[in-house]
Formats: C-alpha cells, sequence, structure tokens
C-alpha cells in the first residue's frame, strides 16, 4: 500500500494533509479525491456566487499526481438564458 495526500484549496485557504491515507492504487486515491471536492462544497455552498475548490494528491515523494477541481458559479438573472414568463 501506498500513502497519498489530500491538500485542499478552497475559499477558507489551503489546507496541507500531514497525515494521509494509504491506498493499493492510485485509482483509488483519484477516487478519494474526487469525493472530496463536493462534500467540501456542501459545506461552503451557498456561501456566495463563486467557489473554486481543488484537491491536490501527493505521493510519498510529495510529488502532485492528480489534481481535482469543482467550479461553482452562479449568477443573477445571466442574459443567455431565456425566461420563461
Amino acid at each position: 500500500m501506498a500513502r497519498y495526500y489530500f491538500d485542499v484549496q478552497d475559499g477558507r485557504g489551503f489546507h496541507r494533509d500531514e497525515i494521509g491515507d494509504e491506498f493499493d492504487s492510485f485509482e483509488e486515491a483519484r477516487e478519494q479525491a474526487q469525493a472530496l471536492l463536493p462534500d467540501i462544497a456542501r459545506e461552503e455552498l451557498p456561501d456566495g456566487d463563486l467557489h473554486v475548490i481543488t484537491c491536490d494528491v501527493r505521493d510519498e515523494s510529495g510529488r502532485i499526481i492528480y489534481r481535482g477541481k469543482l467550479t461553482f458559479e452562479g449568477t443573477r438573472d445571466p442574459p443567455w438564458v431565456p425566461r420563461l414568463d
């Protein structure tokens, strides 16, 4: 098993993972990063109209081997959407 670290950048700042988690493969670590992003978004939304959350996965050597990014952008009365009334 290899240890992977999940560093998160969100609206609250940068959060470096100092502990990490062990996984059998890169694919399992990637899936964990993808699962973390919506969980973080649920905690932060709906606090504003623009959120970008990233999760970098580092391997045991400290090299970033994967980056997941989730972006939410809300716009009131966007001009490109037809009105239904």
